[in-house]
């Protein structure tokens, strides 16, 4: 490993100065005649690429990074652009200068101001390839870093939205235990047998709840057949007294979020009077435009359940997620009743 390291280093730099010998000589055929070309002009286009290309390419790597450090483009993307352009122009054009001064001084039979206007041309080409590589790599950098910006926001927002979906997901499921559980203790006093099919809706209904953990959104077959083995589990709580209706046009292949239809029953349970005097009805029917209806009759409890508050404001939020379309809720005073979108595949 130590060795392939060093290894791999040499190879990058070789490459570096194979790109500078080749930039320089390309360039020179735009300011060296044809006839004048040689040998030595070629090696000397190498080594004065070499000598001013390899410190300008070098010390613009590191001043990014220091840039990158003290400016970074995620927090000022303007700020960061202008000081970065500007402070490598003048910087390519120091070394230019200083490099070709160093050219010169090396030579001593050369006349420092004859050889820099002879030379002029040549350098203007140089300055030119320079500078407009210069803002194609930092358009391309610029461009890169918004688009990676972007995606980090973008991920944070998922990450962000399915904590707190999970979050939601877990308000449900201690509630909904707790009242099955108080429905069991009571049932296997009356009827073991019932106790036990109860039992076994229970676990299917907390399979689904486990299977359903990863998935963001379900096809609306599978949330209904959870939510058949839900009401099962009601309606040994409330015998007759809870009549849900169920009456579905919808495509099966939609989709939609996992427990939608179950909070809303659930919220109409926990918040609406059921007994033999006052039955609670509750209505599940689908639209032409392939959503879900659920609707209650109202009446009230006088003994309010505690609730976190979270029922149908979270299903917003939740729903906001997947799609533009927004839930309908219409609270008239003896109905209560939620349109829920469903999302195509």
């Amino acid at each position: 490993m130590t060795l392939k390291k060093p290894y791999r280093q040499v190879l990058v730099f070789l490459r570096d100065l194979l790109i500078l010998c080749i930039i320089g000589n390309v360039l020179s055929i735009f300011t060296i005649p044809g006839e004048m070309w040689s040998l030595r002009i070629v090696l000397s286009n190498c080594l004065f690429s070499i000598g001013i290309g390899y410190p300008a390419w070098k010390g613009m790597a590191f001043w990014v990074l220091v840039l990158e450090r003290r400016l970074p483009w995620l927090k000022f993307p303007i700020k960061r652009l202008v000081v970065q352009v500007l402070s490598l122009t003048i910087f390519t054009g120091l070394i230019i200068f200083f490099g070709f001064s160093i050219w010169v001084a090396v030579n001593e039979n050369l006349n420092f101001h004859s050889v820099w206007i002879s030379a002029l041309p040549s350098l203007k080409v140089v300055y030119i390839f320079v500078f407009l590589t210069l803002l194609l790599g930092n358009a391309i950098l610029f461009f890169k870093n918004w688009k990676e910006a972007t995606i980090q926001q973008e991920e944070l927002k998922r990450a962000h939205l399915a904590l707190q979906y999970q979050s939601l997901k877990d308000q449900i499921r201690p509630h909904f235990l707790f009242n099955s559980l108080s429905s069991l203790l009571t049932l296997i006093n009356t009827d073991t047998e019932k106790a036990t099919e109860y039992v076994h809706k229970l676990s299917d209904v907390y399979r689904y709840l486990l299977d359903q953990r990863e998935n963001e959104l379900v096809p609306v077959s599978e949330e209904l057949k959870f939510l058949e083995d839900y009401i099962y589990l009601q309606k040994i709580r409330f015998g007759e007294n809870l009549c849900i209706k169920i009456k579905l046009g919808l495509d099966p292949r939609r989709m939609m979020i996992p427990l939608s239809l179950q909070m809303m029953v659930e919220n109409a349970i926990k918040h609406n009077e059921i007994s033999a005097g006052s039955p609670l009805l509750i209505d599940i029917f689908s639209t032409k435009n392939q959503e879900l209806v659920v609707s209650n009759s109202k009446q009230k409890k006088e003994l309010m359940e505690d609730s976190l508050g979270t029922g149908i404001k979270n299903l917003q939020t939740r729903m906001a997620f997947f799609t533009d379309e927004k839930l309908i809720i219409r609270d008239d005073a003896d109905s209560f009743r939620v349109t829920i979108p469903t999302i195509p595949t």
